[in-house]
């Protein structure tokens, strides 16, 4: 039986992981350029120290949101109409994948921040950072276009949402796949790990079918829920 309470409430989650994830972005803008020289990436981190931390640890509350979100999408997706595939399966298992990208990720900044400036360069933290980067904004995108269009397939096939956001889900696929091409541009380039490029073209569609995904959620089984009490009385 489907749970719409639970997808609901996942609905108001995604909604709170793409908050949280609005404030990490915001503190390690500006990151220092992977062409920098090593002792002038220490320093820049240095001055940013805590707002970097910060955004690092933020990444825990961001994979609860986000998890719970997967749960709620994955029941929400399989109780659609018709003989399932295993979309919603495979959206929910690149999902996990995607936090835990993230989580390694924010550990690798963990580490490149952690220590003081003269430590940086002994310890050779300055390759943890560009790990961090390429992480990232290069084929850290992988899994997100693969959770988008899985969920937005599924969405198509099964008429399980509205035709807009699916092909809105489509787009945010396509633009995450296009970040992951960052890794063929040079340091200098918009398009290159760390540039502004990737985070256009894979975060800020991801984000907004997001947005869109969970109001779609909270609204629809409010929908339903209603309707279920109707039909009760």
């Amino acid at each position: 039986m489907e749970n719409v309470h639970a997808e609901r409430s996942a609905g108001w989650s995604v909604l709170c992981y793409v908050a949280v994830l609005i404030v990490a972005t915001s503190l390690t803008n500006p990151m220092p350029s992977l062409a920098m020289r090593p002792l002038t990436t220490a320093l820049s981190i240095d001055s940013h120290r805590f707002a970097l931390l910060l955004s690092a640890w933020l990444s825990f509350p961001a994979a609860a949101f986000f998890l719970w979100f997967l749960v709620g999408l994955r029941s929400y997706l399989s109780h659609a109409p018709g003989r399932q595939e295993g979309l919603a399966t495979f959206a929910f298992g690149a999902g996990i994948v995607m936090i835990a990208t993230a989580l390694w990720s924010s550990a690798l900044l963990t580490c490149a921040v952690y220590f003081p400036p003269d430590a940086f360069k002994a310890n050779g933290l300055d390759a943890v950072y560009d790990a961090f980067v390429f992480m990232q904004s290069g084929l850290g995108y992988a899994p997100v276009a693969i959770f988008l269009f899985a969920a937005a397939h599924s969405m198509r096939r099964h008429e399980r949402a509205p035709g807009w956001l699916a092909s809105l889900g489509y787009l945010a696929a396509l633009g995450a796949g296009v970040a992951t091409l960052s890794v063929f541009f040079s340091s200098d380039l918009f398009m290159a790990p760390g540039q502004q490029g990737p985070g256009l073209f894979g975060a800020v569609p991801s984000a907004v079918w997001l947005i869109a995904t969970g109001v779609v959620l909270i609204q629809s089984n409010r929908s339903g829920a209603a309707a279920s009490t109707s039909g009760a009385s």
